[in-house]
């Protein structure tokens, strides 16, 4: 049987082709995973790291603490928290490395609109209606809340001119300083 592509088999290149990737990737593979070795990643920490990481989270949650401690302290702990091979301490403040900061591109400045217009000519374009009118709002006055009758202790749920017991549905007028019982005249006033 021939190697290559015939008449009786022609998915034999293709299917060389996928075989000749899948054999670069895992040599890619197994020239990377042997050139760097990942380091050994020992967690949980030691119980000494583990108790510096414990005070170091007391310095940040304590509100006596200053600014400066806290920072310190999140910085320390950061960097524990991180993987055994960044344990050496990374310099801070103004010793550390900043980013290369890339300009940003200007765009061209806009050309500023044209002043108004104070001549008598009229302006070209669409014709301009006269402002609509403006809608005036008046709020809805303030709704008294339900309140209970002392003597009775039934709730009354004010309505308009009068009061009304939903339990009986009795109304009750309304009488300057609160509401009055017609059958009895005695004022109710609401709290």
């Amino acid at each position: 049987m021939p190697f290559f592509g015939t008449a009786s088999n022609p998915a034999c290149p293709t299917r060389m082709n996928a075989i000749a990737r899948m054999l670069v990737l895992a040599l890619g593979y197994a020239a990377s995973a042997s050139a760097d070795p990942a380091p050994d990643v020992a967690w949980p920490p030691a119980p000494e790291t583990r108790s510096r990481m414990a005070e170091l989270q007391a310095v940040m949650s304590d509100p006596k603490s200053t600014p400066e401690a806290r920072s310190s302290a999140r910085a320390e702990l950061k960097r524990l928290l991180q993987s055994p091979a960044a344990k050496e301490k990374e310099p801070e403040g103004d010793e550390a490395p900043k980013r290369a900061r890339t300009p940003l591109a200007v765009a061209p400045s806009m050309p500023s609109p044209a002043p108004p217009s104070t001549s008598s000519t009229p302006v070209t374009g669409a014709p301009r209606e006269s402002d609509p009118p403006v809608a005036h709002v008046v709020p809805a006055p303030r709704a008294i809340p339900p309140f209970i009758d002392p003597q009775t202790g039934r709730t009354l749920v004010p309505s308009g001119q009068v009061a009304i017991d939903p339990a009986t549905g009795r109304a009750y007028p309304q009488v300057p300083g609160g509401y009055v019982d017609p059958s009895s005249g005695r004022p109710i006033r609401p709290r």
